[in-house]
This record gives structure tokens, sequence and C-alpha cells, in this order.
């Protein structure tokens, strides 16, 4: 039982500087975004109208307005945040199955709290595309306006995901129950 629970607490710690890389490359995307915004600001409108290819069509402006880029950076700053304090929560239930028990009430909560982060991420991921949308044909012309909506495979498998956290975030608080009361009887 020991060698299972040092193994937990050792993929635990793989699973915690994973995802404290993914937070660090997050962060650098954004980074680079807000560089791209002071230096080329248009970039990331082309960058906006590339990710919503045919229904901007032949519609779309050769140059996007100062406030239509400065919302559609607002958006992507704010799906990155939702997502970078999503895979926090999880770093955190990770270090904490590393450092203390493997099964506790503790790490029961930070991974219910991850998977609601990740519900919550996936939202505003299904939210910020038609917001987006909008935002970026402010500066077409009547009757080229579009609103994007949909549901990818991205969304699903997030979804997906945080449904599994949160389902095994109410395990190990089972768990963390049965392992006490097993604790109390010997």
């Amino acid at each position: 039982m020991t060698a299972a629970r040092d193994k937990a607490r050792w993929l635990s710690r793989r699973m915690e500087w994973l995802a404290t890389a993914l937070v660090a490359i997050t962060g650098l995307a954004v980074l680079y975004g807000l560089w791209l915004l002071c230096f080329d600001p248009q970039r990331l409108g082309r960058f906006a109208i590339s990710q919503f290819g045919e229904q901007v069509g032949a519609a779309a402006p050769a140059a996007l307005s100062g406030v239509t880029v400065l919302l559609l950076a607002a958006t992507f700053v704010v799906q990155a945040a939702l997502l970078s304090w999503a895979l926090l929560a999880l770093r955190r239930a990770f270090r904490q199955i590393a450092d203390d028990e493997v099964v506790s009430v503790a790490a029961a909560r930070l991974m219910r709290l991850s998977g609601i982060a990740f519900l919550t991420s996936t939202l505003a991921m299904v939210l910020l595309r038609p917001l987006a949308s909008l935002i970026l044909s402010l500066d077409m012309p009547a009757g080229y306006r579009f609103l994007a909506v949909g549901v990818g495979t991205q969304e699903l498998m997030t979804l997906l995901v945080s449904g599994v956290l949160i389902v095994f975030g109410h395990l190990i608080t089972v768990a963390a129950a049965v392992d006490d009361e097993n604790r109390r009887f010997v």
C-alpha cells in the first residue's frame, strides 16, 4: 500500500509540474499577444479574422479600428485568465496530493474546485466566441456582420475533463472517509 501511495505522490508531482508549465505557456502567449498589441495591433485582428474563416469572407476590413482590436484582446485575456485559474487550481490539487495524504478532504476540495474552474473556462470559451465574432464584425459594412456560435471538440473535451475532475473530487471525499474510518479501526 505504501508503494502505491508513493507512486501516486510521484505522479502528482509530475502533474503539478505539467500544470505549471501549461500556466507558463499560457502566460507567455498572453505576453506575446500584448506585445503584438503594442507594436502590431493589426496582426491580432488578422489572427481573429483567420479564426472565423469563411464566415468573414471577402467582407473582412483591411484594417480593424483600435477599439475593436482592444476589445478582441480583452476577450482573449479573459479566456486565458480563466484557463490559467483552472490550471492553477489543478496544480494546487496535485500539490496537496503530493505533499499531504494522497486521499484527503483538502485534496478532494481542490480537485472539485479545479473541475468547477475548468467548467467555467469552458463556458467562457463557448460564450466568448460569439462575443468575439460580434466585436470583429463591428468594422464590417452593413449586411456583412455576423454572429458565430458553435461548440467544437475542444469545448466538449474540456467539459468532459471538468466533469471527471468534479466526480473525482467526490470520489476522493468518499475514499478519505473510508481511509479515516480504517485508521480509527486499526
